[in-house]
């Protein structure tokens, strides 16, 4: 899969309401866990303007131009070693590797920014997140042992919700 994995901007808004008209219903419920028929201007805003440090957000683009898959981290506020992560990809490229590509990209990002761990929110049901995050929290686990900075090691929190 050739793919461009680059930080978002904010003139990607166009690009993201694109993305998400271009999911489908399964895949946004599994995504938002709900219906999200639109993105709000504030919320397009909050997804695009990002400061790179606390808020990481990362983009891949097809060679057509086409997003196809949205990454991204928020430090939390009452600890800032954890941060808050979640991935969407496109309807014809699940499966493919492309989330655990931008989900390792989100590992460095955030070893690079002091992150040693993960929370993530997900349906009960969604074994293929689950997966994901399990690969993404031992590969942050190894990153941070590297580098010495999780002496205990990090972990994910998953927080499933209900079906």
């Amino acid at each position: 899969m050739d793919v461009t994995i680059r930080p978002i901007r904010p003139e990607d808004k166009a690009l993201l309401k694109w993305g998400l008209d271009h999911l489908s219903e399964a895949t946004i419920q599994k995504r938002f866990l709900s219906p999200k028929p639109r993105f709000t201007a504030g919320e397009l805003r909050y997804l695009t303007e990002v400061d790179g440090h606390d808020h990481v957000a990362l983009v891949a683009i097809d060679p057509d131009g086409d997003l196809v898959a949205v990454g991204r981290w928020v430090r939390l506020a009452g600890d800032p070693a954890t941060a808050e992560i979640a991935i969407v990809v496109a309807d014809p490229l699940h499966g493919q590797g492309l989330g655990t590509k931008l989900g390792y990209e989100l590992v460095e990002e955030a070893v690079r920014h002091g992150i040693t761990r993960f929370t993530a929110t997900t349906a009960g049901d969604n074994r293929a997140a689950h997966a994901l995050l399990a690969k993404l929290a031992e590969r942050l686990d190894r990153r941070c042992a590297d580098l010495d900075l999780a002496p205990l090691g990090s972990e994910l929190d998953l927080v499933r919700a209900a079906s």
